[in-house]
């Protein structure tokens, strides 16, 4: 494999980190729209039914990210130690300094943080009641 090559996985294996964060970002803005705009309070069912499907989007979004982290990271490390790699002078030094763990590391936190955060105005969050109405009507 030669120097060409290796740089076009390289720029995919980014593209792909670019796709996963670009969806993960979309999906929230949906999820949150949707929460905000509710007409009417959300059941327990549903509540249930959000974080089943919200754990299962960000389970396989952090799979896909971690992946392409990974690879993303093996490619940096091959280029670096390439023939000709040191005739890009600027990328080189660019490369060197830049690790795609550190960013893996800094995806777990995020995608923590942010799905706790989610996940506590779903169960917490008065979404879809009127200023002052309750939740639900009391009988007599």
């Amino acid at each position: 494999m030669d120097l060409k090559d290796v740089v076009g996985l390289f720029v995919t294996a980014t593209a792909k980190i670019e796709f996963y964060w670009n969806f993960y970002v979309v999906m929230l803005i949906a999820l949150i729209g949707w929460l905000v705009s509710a007409k009417k309070p959300l059941s327990a069912s549903l509540k249930s039914l959000i974080t089943v499907g919200y754990v299962v989007f960000i389970a396989m979004n952090v799979l896909g990210l971690y992946g392409s982290y990974t690879f993303a990271e093996a490619l940096r490390t091959d280029l670096l130690t390439m023939e000709g790699a040191n005739a890009l002078r600027q990328t080189h030094k660019v490369l060197q300094t830049h690790s795609y763990l550190q960013q893996r590391t800094a995806m777990f936190w995020i995608h923590a943080i942010v799905g706790v955060a989610i996940l506590l105005a779903v169960w917490l969050g008065r979404f879809g009641e009127k200023d002052g109405e309750p939740n639900e009507k009391r009988g007599p």
